[in-house]
């Protein structure tokens, strides 16, 4: 089923931005309903809360409406699930509501699938790298002169693979469309307040700081095609950091 979704490009008119049906969709997502995935009735909303790896369930994915809408929290499952399902969401005009925590293949994919992705008031979004244990290099991308993370080389990893396996099968034709500046875009996506911080915090110790980090709904205008919408975006390092604990993330570096 995952190879018949094919590729297409952004919905250019998002379904009307409508924040009580969100939160209605949220309130009902966070009821009884079947873990991991859930699909309404009237197949208006797809719920998918996983706080591990299970995956979501496609075949209820693709029984979604036109301009319906997916409601999700947690991990997002397996990576190539996360993408193949995207491009489904894309195609249905779906509007991505995200709750409570959003972090690893949810932040990686979900959150850009479609055309438009609002997050509820109350919710971390992060993105990280698993490279604690890695010796890491930093480079100076084209567009700007703050350090990115480049790559890395991991004790079970191939030698100075390409971080984030970003010439990984699939996960440039992902990204290529949905980015703002495709020639220069290399995930993880982060800001040049982020890269500074990392930067720093490597530098102090040698090995790449167990550390997730944010992004700022301005960055991430500058990185994405995909109208993303903070009902409330964390106004402060110390409101990011409860809202970390509060779901159990890691420590995270807002982003201003």
């Amino acid at each position: 089923m995952l190879a018949l979704v094919a590729p297409q490009h952004l919905a250019a008119e998002p379904a009307r931005l409508d924040p009580e049906a969100y939160h209605r969709a949220v309130d009902y997502c966070r009821g009884d309903v079947p873990q991991p995935t859930a699909i309404s009735p009237d197949r208006t909303i797809v719920c998918f809360s996983a706080q591990t790896e299970l995956d979501v369930d496609v075949s209820k994915v693709s029984q979604l409406a036109q301009d319906g809408l997916f409601v999700l929290r947690g991990y997002g499952g397996k990576r190539d699930t996360a993408m193949s399902v995207s491009d489904l969401l894309r195609s249905r005009n779906a509007t991505v509501v995200v709750f409570d925590t959003c972090i690893y293949q949810c932040a990686d994919y979900y959150f850009v699938a479609s055309a438009r992705t609002y997050v509820v008031k109350g919710t971390i979004v992060v993105w990280q790298h698993a490279l604690s244990d890695c010796q890491v290099t930093f480079r100076e991308p084209h567009e700007s002169s703050i350090p990115k993370l480049w790559r890395a080389e991991c004790p079970d990893g191939d030698r100075w693979r390409l971080v984030f396996a970003s010439d990984a099968s699939g996960l440039k034709r992902f990204y290529a469309d949905r980015v703002v500046d495709r020639d220069h875009f290399r995930p993880l996506p982060d800001s040049e307040y982020v890269r500074k911080r990392l930067k720093r915090l490597y530098d102090q110790t040698g090995q790449f700081p167990g550390i997730g980090w944010m992004l700022s709904p301005t960055s991430l205008k500058r990185l994405f095609k995909a109208e993303i919408i903070y009902e409330a975006y964390p106004e402060s390092q110390e409101e990011a950091t409860a809202l970390a604990r509060r779901f159990g993330a890691r420590d995270v570096i807002y982003d201003p």
